[in-house]
């Protein structure tokens, strides 16, 4: 396989994983909102919205921790976006 074959074949990698990071970015966008949704939804249930309450409801704190797992996931993925773009 040739140089000018490898390069082509990395660009189309590149290109792909684009792609499928930012389907998976708009899916963990998603997911968030949903989240954020269900946690009003708990807290406004519950009647407590402050997490350092112990009377918190446990399901909303559970989502929370959720949700601030796949923003985490977002930023990374972010950032692993942002490097694959510069290269191009």
């Amino acid at each position: 396989m040739g140089a000018a074959s490898q390069i082509g074949n990395s660009s189309i990698t590149a290109i792909r994983d684009v792609l499928v990071i930012q389907t998976m970015l708009e899916d963990l966008q998603r997911s968030v909102r949903i989240l954020d949704c269900d946690i009003a939804t708990e807290e406004a249930t519950g009647g407590i919205n402050d997490a350092a309450d112990p009377r918190y409801p446990l399901l909303a704190r559970t989502l929370s921790r959720r949700r601030d797992n796949l923003k985490s996931t977002i930023l990374a993925l972010t950032e692993r976006l942002g490097q694959l773009t510069s290269i191009r």
